[in-house]
């Protein structure tokens, strides 16, 4: 493994936001093969329009894959996000990828450790987090009391849009 796949590896298996839930509600599982590695590995598949899927964030995500060096869906050992991709392929240095990816961490971050001080936002995890803040959007009260919470999100949504946000080219890099 060259030092750029290896440093590529690194960043991608502690980052974990496609697993815990900071990118993506659920996990892509392309078949029935595939649910019943899911399902071995006690993730809750489920069905939309024909679609498999297993809902995140997944709990064998704890600062790091605990499951990467064992059988796991296929999207997981295959999936790479658009900063990755666009290193892979050429477009951008290590070091822009690593700094997109821990932009988008250090928003989460901070929108997870502003929303702990509030007793009945504390206990949600990022995407129940994000929810309610999305729910509460049009309430000017909500938005007054938790502003700062609004900001953050809306500067995490930017930085996630323009950086994590697949482009077609990124489609066509694995």
């Amino acid at each position: 493994m060259s030092n750029s796949e290896k440093e590529i590896s690194e960043l991608c298996v502690s980052c974990g936001m496609c697993c815990d839930g900071t990118l993506f509600a659920r996990g892509f599982v392309r078949d029935e093969a595939d649910r019943k590695v899911a399902d071995d590995c006690g993730m809750v598949t489920l069905k939309i329009k024909e679609t498999l899927f297993f809902n995140l964030p997944c709990h064998h995500f704890s600062t790091c894959c605990t499951i990467y060096d064992k059988p796991r869906p296929h999207t997981c050992s295959v999936y790479f996000c658009p900063p990755i991709k666009r290193h892979k392929s050429g477009e951008q240095s290590f070091e822009d990828t690593e700094q997109q990816v821990q932009t988008l961490q250090q928003q989460r971050d901070k929108l997870l450790k502003i929303a702990s001080e509030f007793p009945e936002l504390s206990q949600l995890n990022f995407r129940e987090l994000k929810a309610r803040l999305e729910e509460w959007a049009e309430d000017e009260e909500k938005v007054a009391l938790y502003k700062h919470l609004f900001l953050i999100l809306f500067i995490f949504d930017d930085v996630r849009k323009r950086y994590f946000t697949p482009t077609e080219k990124d489609k066509l890099v694995i």
